[in-house]
């Protein structure tokens, strides 16, 4: 799937929709920011590279679990024969353990869905004003398992194609990225439908989305020089929208039939129930119809934002 869409304009809305519940997206992400920088070993991650923070994020996790066994080595090296040594090298090596698991626990059990409840957020701002409380989304879904077990399979399987070296891991991380965002929209959604969904979404978008995540790092370097007081108060809520924004625009623009979602009774968005039907988003009556947002009297339309009288038409920006 090849789907045209323009960097400025996501940032210009991302923008808008950061402005108009501008403390609520301020605290998201800084929640999002603590969880990411606690998956990815430190947020100086962030700031050296925010194009490959996710797949730090998600890889960085298993190694944790991975290089255990050699910390513990490292560990019982340097124990000597004395008690004393012995009794430091055990109790080192317990504390080591109990990190770990506690690192492991708030990722999976916590971190992963704070992740998507925070991708929900940003996804209701497009069109409403939530509160913070949709950070907890997931954890009130009714299909808290569900959410535990397709993001652990996505920090696996990124983790798997890491070790061929960094790039697949990058490479997959990117097509990837859609399945918290789909997973905030449709809990219950089943592993192989949320990753089949994420990788035709980001068929052809990976290199221009990695572009997207290049051109943030001016802001990023500011950020950084501020000792993050930018990155809180202004770039990360902007990064975090603009990513939601193409989420956005990727996803009303997926084919699909029937009378909701993917398939014929799927998950509500592209058939003739969900958002491409008369009674819904997209649909003629919907975002996309006559009188809404992408019809010929909305965004895309002739009195729109981005039709000929609107916003990117002859006579907009």
């Amino acid at each position: 799937m090849t789907t045209n869409w323009v960097r400025s304009d996501l940032k210009w809305r991302a923008k808008d929709a950061v402005r108009k519940n501008y403390w609520a997206a301020v605290i998201v992400s800084l929640i999002l920011a603590i969880v990411v920088a606690t998956g990815s070993g430190g947020a100086s991650n962030e700031a050296a590279s925010h194009a490959t923070r996710d797949y730090q994020y998600q890889s960085q996790t298993f190694q944790y679990g991975a290089s255990l066994g050699g910390r513990i080595s490292d560990v019982w090296g340097q124990v000597t024969r004395s008690p004393w040594g012995f009794a430091v090298a055990v109790l080192g090596t317990g504390m080591l353990i109990i990190f770990v698991f506690l690192a492991l626990f708030f990722h999976y059990f916590i971190g992963n869905l704070l992740e998507v409840g925070a991708r929900r957020f940003y996804i209701e701002n497009l069109y409403s004003r939530p509160g913070v409380g949709s950070i907890l989304s997931a954890f009130r879904s009714g299909y808290y398992w569900n959410v535990v077990k397709v993001m652990f399979f996505r920090d696996l399987f990124v983790f798997l194609w890491s070790l061929l070296f960094v790039i697949p891991g990058i490479v997959k991380s990117y097509e990837y990225r859609m399945i918290p965002y789909l997973l905030a929209e449709y809990p219950d959604m089943s592993r192989q439908e949320a990753f089949d969904r994420s990788k035709e979404m980001m068929s052809g978008q990976k290199w221009d989305t990695f572009v997207l995540d290049l051109s943030f790092i001016p802001w990023l370097f500011l950020s950084a020089v501020t000792f993050r007081i930018v990155g809180v108060f202004y770039v990360n809520p902007y990064i975090d929208a603009t990513r939601s924004e193409l989420y956005d625009v990727l996803s009303r623009r997926m084919q699909g039939g029937g009378n909701s979602g993917y398939g014929s009774d799927g998950y509500g968005g592209y058939g003739t129930g969900g958002y491409g039907s008369q009674d819904s988003g997209y649909g003629p009556g919907g975002y996309g119809g006559p009188n809404n947002g992408y019809g010929p009297n909305g965004y895309d339309g002739q009195n729109g934002s981005y039709g000929p009288n609107g916003g990117n038409g002859p006579e907009g920006y």
